[in-house]
């Protein structure tokens, strides 16, 4: 009886050293990947980060600060933080570390989600508005109007979703960016799988509380690819003609598959003497789409950026169409203008050739390319800092409008889009 008991005893320490050995294993085995993704993040910043200096951050330094840090990661959480944290000491936009998971929904919820219930919201005097509802959407049929300010999402409220994201924000480290980073959250409680049921509570104009609930509907346009790495994207344009004088178009993202749109609706109206281009929302996008719409306002051959990398200060210059369109100008920007938005809007102000209507933009202004990462995650860096023709340096400041104006819930309930207003205004004057 012994002799049994003391193989049992035997065989159960075995099972247990054999146990203890495989989690051991297993340990080792999460902290070489750990350090290796954290090697390739450290030396994709150090070899290929625009800036030699890095701002004045010691990059080395903070080699040795969050090496032992990511060597201790036992989860996938914390191994993000870490790396995110790290590289957010630079306090630049376009860098960071995206988990596996997250990658088909990295950016703007607008551009990669297939469902929507249509409507589109800002923070406004400390409320999240809804400042547009779309025609025939799952919003306009349970009777949301602009002007309404969320409370809750499928009971989440929505000040407990502010501050989460407050806690944890992206740089540049300004308020705008800030206001932009809470917005696109609550945003993608707003977009997701179409057939989808969402609940909201709301409080409208009179002060009353509300609850609806709205089914995701399925976007009425395809998905295009946009570049390697990331997932493709919905990109739409919408045009209209103010009092037959003023052009007015406004698009998703700086995407190439609506250049050829773009340029033909510029080139339809040069015969007017006025244009508004809405990017209000647009954040970002492609580097030829950017450069070519901008040359169709141009007469002559323009310097409009200059971008500086670690090797070199490269100029980028507008060359005009056969016609290009010479009326006035109006650009509309608030802080969810990002990008290739800001170097647009920004880079034709600076020559002279664009009046900005609207709110200052986040200042997330640099060029970037997109590394994969061993364990399916990726990281975006920052390759190039875009300078306007003036030499401005547009990451963390933005594009400050020529004409400030915000928007109005009081305006937005009897559909006047204030910012608009002001564009139309100043350009028949």
């Amino acid at each position: 009886m012994k002799t049994t008991n003391r193989i049992l005893q035997l065989s159960c320490f075995i099972l247990s050293g054999m146990a203890f050995l495989n989690l051991s294993c297993q340990a080792q085995d999460l902290k070489k990947q750990n350090l290796e993704i954290f090697q390739i993040v450290w030396e994709t910043v150090n070899d290929h980060f625009y800036d030699p200096d890095f701002g004045g951050v010691d990059w080395k330094e903070q080699y040795e600060k969050y090496k032992p840090l990511v060597a201790s990661c036992q989860s996938n959480d914390s191994l993000y933080w870490h790396l995110n944290k790290m590289v957010f000491e630079l306090n630049v936009s376009h860098l960071g570390v995206v988990p596996p998971e997250e990658v088909n929904d990295v950016g703007d919820p607008q551009l990669f989600f297939d469902g929507t219930l249509g409507m589109d919201i800002r923070i406004l005097n400390d409320k999240v508005v809804i400042t547009r509802i779309e025609s025939g959407s799952s919003a306009e049929k349970a009777g949301l109007k602009a002007g309404a300010a969320l409370l809750e999402i499928d009971g989440i409220t929505i000040d407990s979703i502010i501050k989460k994201r407050k806690s944890f924000p992206t740089p540049p480290f300004n308020d705008r960016n800030l206001r932009s980073l809470i917005t696109q959250k609550i945003m993608e409680s707003l977009y997701g799988e179409p057939g989808t049921a969402v609940g909201l509570k709301y409080v409208d104009l009179n002060g009353i509380q509300k609850e609806v609930k709205l089914t995701m509907q399925e976007r009425s346009f395809p998905k295009a690819f946009f570049m390697p790495g990331l997932p493709e994207i919905y990109a739409s344009v919408k045009r209209q003609v103010f009092e037959n004088q003023i052009a007015y178009v406004k698009f998703d993202v700086f995407h190439p598959v609506l250049l050829d749109t773009l340029v033909s609706i510029v080139r339809e109206t040069r015969e007017l003497p006025a244009m508004i281009i809405d990017l209000r929302g647009n954040p970002g996008g492609d580097f030829n789409t950017r450069r070519t719409l901008a040359s169709q306002f141009v007469s002559q051959r323009t310097l409009f950026w200059k971008y500086r990398s670690r090797t070199e200060l490269r100029e980028v210059y507008l060359d005009p169409p056969d016609i290009p369109f010479e009326g006035k100008l109006v650009i509309l920007v608030d802080e969810l203008s990002a990008s290739s938005s800001e170097e647009f809007s920004g880079g034709l102000q600076a020559i002279g050739r664009a009046i900005i209507v609207g709110q200052q933009t986040p200042g997330k202004v640099l060029t970037m390319e997109v590394v994969p990462l061993p364990n399916g995650a990726i990281m975006i860096y920052p390759n190039q800092q875009t300078m306007t023709a003036k030499g401005e340096i547009l990451e963390g400041r933005g594009v400050v409008p020529d004409i400030e104006v915000a928007l109005e819930p009081h305006f937005l309930s009897n559909g006047i889009d204030s910012q608009l207003e002001k564009a139309i205004e100043f350009l028949k004057e």
